[in-house]
């Protein structure tokens, strides 16, 4: 989903109760998906076709009920393929829904899809004419409005160049100030902040602040947290088609993060990551299992920051003797290198290498009382060694997930570096 381009919308009903902007009761919204999009509507279309497996149903919004008071600003979040977009064009009047019914209080204006209402060849100045004139607005009130648009906007000298020459952000920042020249009764935003520099984003939260404050209600949808967090009154949670969370914006995003962290534990519960095998060293010392440890003992494969990880490691030795132990973290998908621990080269208090005496089996324990890792998919890259000689080595084993307590989406750091801070005069 991306921000986008604002369309005007006719009422779908009027709401007898004044103060509720939007409601929905048990609204569904199902899709034909055809085995072969060509043929498949024209063979339902035709009397003497057989019916029988052209298309299977796939259900978009499940069973939705929800209300949005005026003057409120109501947050959606959830995943890619939740339903998000759908759910806004049911209430946009965009789509019909299957089943329910939806009754909205007021004209919409809808920043969906980038690019739609606009065109193309238009310069930026053409198209802010073409949309107002889509929005319902007279060619005078679109004139009188131009130069506040294109200051909003901060495109300078591109105004009057081709649409299709811009950029992602200036599409973006010159369609979302063409939604902010009306004065919806409601205003549905589907990720229209997402482009654009800090500044650029925080102006559009203050002219949705200004529109709330004269009254109108914001339906507004963004993977941005910080965004929900600081725009929206309450918000709602959307997973599979069901809103299954409501509330404050703090309490929907706990919910959100702790879903996403579950859906990454069990994506990577199905990675083929089986056999340990030996990248190299002469295998003398084999690792014959590892398991990873939560704070409370149990097995698992997804971590929080700064809470405690275990890393256990079974082992077979033909040789006796003590062996160093090397433990490196790295990215799944690339195997960047990015940290690790090392027996031999002790950190922090402890100030003596620690090694092991071999037994014929056994299993090493290494704890990280504060896992530093941030979020991100990671696997482990182990050797045991003694001095030069390597026994064994293993790269890309045990994937496992990380991920902030506040944020499962941010993939953009390694790791949280612990420090003080202090401040004078």
């Amino acid at each position: 989903m991306s921000g986008g381009s604002a369309l005007a919308m006719p009422e779908v009903s009027v709401q007898p109760t004044r103060d509720i902007a939007i409601r929905l009761e048990h609204v569904t919204k199902t899709y034909k998906l055809y085995n072969n999009p060509v043929t498949g509507p024209l063979r339902e279309w035709l009397p003497f076709c057989r019916k029988e497996g052209l298309y299977r149903e796939f259900t978009a919004v499940n069973d939705v009920s929800m209300e949005v008071r005026r003057g409120e600003v109501v947050g959606l979040v959830g995943p890619n393929g939740a339903g998000k977009t759908s759910l806004l064009k049911l209430i946009a009047g965009l789509l019909p829904p299957s089943g329910g019914r939806l009754a909205v209080n007021g004209k919409v204006t809808a920043l969906l899809a980038l690019g739609v209402g606009v065109n193309p060849e238009f310069s930026g100045r053409e198209n802010i004419l073409f949309s107002g004139i889509l929005m319902g607005m007279s060619m005078g009130e679109i004139r009188a409005k131009m130069d506040s648009i294109i200051e909003f906007a901060e495109i300078g000298d591109f105004i009057d160049r081709p649409f299709r020459t811009y950029s992602t952000g200036m599409k973006a920042r010159l369609l979302f100030s063409i939604s902010m020249s009306v004065d919806p009764d409601i205003m549905i935003v589907d990720e229209a902040l997402a482009t654009g520099d800090t500044y650029f984003v925080r102006k559009c939260a203050r002219r949705v602040r200004e529109l709330v404050d004269s009254g109108a209600t914001i339906l507004f949808v963004s993977h941005n947290m910080n965004q929900i967090q600081q725009l929206c009154d309450r918000a709602y949670l959307m997973i599979k088609g069901r809103l299954i969370e409501e509330g404050s914006p703090t309490r929907v995003i706990a919910a959100y993060n702790d879903t996403m962290f579950e859906d990454e534990r069990d994506r990577l519960r199905h990675w083929a990551n089986p056999e340990l095998k030996l990248m190299s060293g002469s295998g003398d010392v084999m690792v014959t299992g590892i398991r990873l440890l939560d704070a409370s003992g149990r097995e698992n494969n997804g971590f929080r920051t700064d809470e405690p990880l275990e890393i256990e490691i079974s082992y077979r030795s033909f040789i006796e003797g003590e062996v160093s132990l090397f433990v490196g973290f790295l990215q799944s998908k690339s195997l960047n290198y990015i940290g690790f621990f090392n027996s031999d080269l002790p950190v922090g208090g402890d100030a003596t290498p620690s090694r092991i005496e071999l037994r014929p089996e056994g299993r090493i324990r290494l704890r990280l009382d504060r896992l530093l890792l941030t979020t991100n998919d990671y696997s482990l890259w182990l050797m045991l060694f003694r001095g030069g000689q390597i026994y064994s080595e293993y790269k890309g084993v045990k994937p496992f997930f990380v991920a902030r307590k506040d944020n499962v989406q941010d993939r953009g750091g390694c790791f949280a570096h612990p420090g003080r801070l202090s401040h004078s005069g």
